[in-house]
């Protein structure tokens, strides 16, 4: 009987598969190049292939990672908000008395926009729009804007539970407060030639002057 050698396995073909390690670089590199553009350039003057050529990247694995330019915000958007709400929470952890929490929360969130100026111009300075049947809008799919929104709610809530507030509701509480705050916001990051007196304060008098209009 004769006996037939084994062949020996042969060498996989194409390239060898990235480590999640690399990957993960990969991936922080590419959303890093899009934030920096988009907040130079806005959504409409930003294209695929020059978010590729500033992450160093070939424009096939791009879209290995990202299909389009608003799966490259949506990240954006998801990793912006979550690192804010990690803020918040720690700005706020052990806090039991809701109006300080809502001042703590109120500092915190202008601060965090203004040591990342260009998240707050790729993400605010760009309008949302929903193009393909079945799709959400950010703000109404996103779990970590829903994580900050209950940091705020919960506060204000806790404050009209306790007459400190009262007779608000606590989502009319926390979207005058987002307004006010993004006002802020805003107005630092997009004209910052002009003389501001205080910006290192102005979140927290504008948090003060609002409470206290919606104070009993």
């Amino acid at each position: 009987m004769t006996v037939r050698k084994s062949k020996a396995a042969s060498p996989a073909r194409g390239r060898p598969r990235r480590s999640p390690e690399a990957a993960a670089e990969d991936r922080a590199r590419i959303l890093d190049a899009a934030q920096m553009l988009f907040a130079k350039g806005g959504y409409e003057g930003v294209s695929m292939r020059a978010v590729a050529e500033l992450a160093g990247c070939s424009p096939a694995a791009l879209y290995t990672l990202f299909p389009n330019k608003r799966a490259l915000l949506r990240n954006i958007w998801e990793e912006a908000f979550a690192a804010l709400g990690d803020a918040l929470e720690k700005s706020a952890k052990g806090r039991r008395d809701p109006i300080d929490r809502l001042k703590r929360l109120g500092r915190a969130f202008v601060r965090f926009w203004l040591d990342h100026p260009d998240h707050f111009r790729a993400i605010f300075l760009i309008e949302d729009r929903v193009t393909e049947p079945g799709e959400l809008y950010f703000v109404d799919s996103s779990q970590s804007i829903a994580r900050l929104v209950l940091l705020f709610h919960s506060a204000a809530a806790d404050a009209i539970a306790e007459g400190v507030l009262a007779g608000r509701d606590a989502q009319e509480v926390v979207q005058l407060i987002f307004c006010a705050l993004h006002g802020v916001a805003s107005a630092l990051i997009s004209i910052p030639e002009f003389g501001w007196t205080s910006p290192q304060q102005m979140a927290g008098r504008m948090t003060d002057a609002l409470l206290a209009g919606l104070a009993k």
